[in-house]
């Protein structure tokens, strides 16, 4: 992950932010679901019985190859079937599964619907109904600035594990739909703040360089 975030500094040097975002969102996306699975699996399923374990788990795994030979239509199948058939770990997960094959099959509508079943599902951690909003912006290029943002704020302005990410996703629309200055005010604020991570903090001040310079 962090080699991918080198070479995003390498392009940001050149002025191509926003084509860098999306050459390297599919990666980050990537990264983002295996994080996912990693996180949730253990500990959403140890409740389960061995049975309801062993059936849903084969039909997930089952998804998921055919998510990866983008077979679509059949992972989108199985990965209904267990959304619709279990309650919890492969619930979710599914959830998410579902979204990622609507998202590579060019179905955006369907993949924000998916998104939206799990933010707005309050049985659902926080945590992960959040990180769906994420996700959910990322993917979704055709939403206005105001339609991501409603998606983001609730994440700002909460004291979520995700609320730098999301205020960092909020700087890259802000200069996607031209709102410089904004930008750049978003940026300093996040730059001020001692939680921020070393590579969110090269991120930043390497576009908040790039964008002084440019006003020069």
């Amino acid at each position: 992950m962090a080699d991918i975030f080198d070479e995003v500094s390498e392009e940001l040097k050149n002025d191509q932010l926003i084509k860098t975002w999306k050459k390297y969102s599919k990666f980050i996306i990537a990264f983002v679901i295996l994080l996912i699975i990693s996180l949730i699996s253990y500990q959403a399923l140890k409740n389960w019985n061995e049975k309801k374990i062993e059936g849903a788990s084969k039909v997930y795994f089952e998804a998921i190859e055919n998510l990866e030979d983008k077979n679509y239509t059949k992972s989108k199948e199985l990965f209904l079937k267990n959304a619709e058939n279990y309650e919890s770990g492969y619930k979710m997960l599914s959830l998410f599964g579902l979204a990622e094959s609507n998202f590579k099959d060019g179905k955006i509508d369907e993949m924000i619907l998916n998104y939206k079943t799990i933010y707005d599902d309050n049985s659902i951690d926080i945590y992960y109904r959040n990180l769906s909003r994420i996700l959910s912006v990322i993917k979704d290029n055709s939403g206005s600035y105001n339609e991501q943002m409603l998606l983001l704020k609730p994440i700002i302005n909460s004291p979520s594990k995700l609320q730098i990410l999301a205020a960092e996703l909020e700087v890259i629309l802000l200069i996607k739909f031209n709102k410089i200055k904004e930008a750049q005010r978003a940026i300093n604020n996040l730059l001020n703040r001692s939680d921020i991570s070393f590579e969110q903090k090269n991120r930043l001040e390497l576009i908040n360089k790039i964008y002084k310079n440019n006003a020069k």
